[in-house]
């Protein structure tokens, strides 16, 4: 009798991992996905910081910024792997910038790694921004 009443589960392990699949690859790519772009934004962040702390210390007397773009290339390329970022450093007392303000600021194309994300919010990327403003002290 019992035999009559026993139903058969084979496949029943196959249709419940087909069913939690698309679930689970979901949220580990969006992991993946908020991972990269949580490290690239702080990277951003890093490299405006050592930026504006390099022009505080070295202002010269020509106050040119080629020194400091130069270094923050430098920088960019010994400690990450970001690609291309777009560094503009700019004195808000341009004539005479001690005493005054240094302002640092970068920006980059920030691409997705899974295409997850992309299909959800509909743009391949997203543009990541980052600014540091010190004060110049002689």
């Amino acid at each position: 009798m019992r035999k009559l009443f026993r139903r058969n589960e084979d496949g029943q392990a196959m249709l419940e991992f087909a069913l939690v699949l698309p679930i689970f690859l979901l949220i580990l790519c969006g992991i993946i996905d908020f991972g990269w772009l949580f490290y690239n934004q702080l990277a951003l962040n890093n490299i405006c910081r050592e930026g504006a702390r390099y022009a505080v210390v070295n202002t010269a007397a020509d106050h040119s910024t080629d020194d400091i773009v130069h270094h923050i290339d430098n920088y960019i390329e010994s400690t990450y792997t970001l690609g291309d970022v777009n560094v503009s450093v700019t004195y808000t007392k341009p004539n005479d910038p001690v005493g005054g303000d240094v302002v640092v600021a970068a920006n980059k194309e920030f691409r997705y790694l899974t295409p997850v994300i992309s299909t959800v919010t509909g743009k391949p990327s997203r543009p990541l921004v980052a600014e540091v403003i010190m004060k110049v002290e002689s």
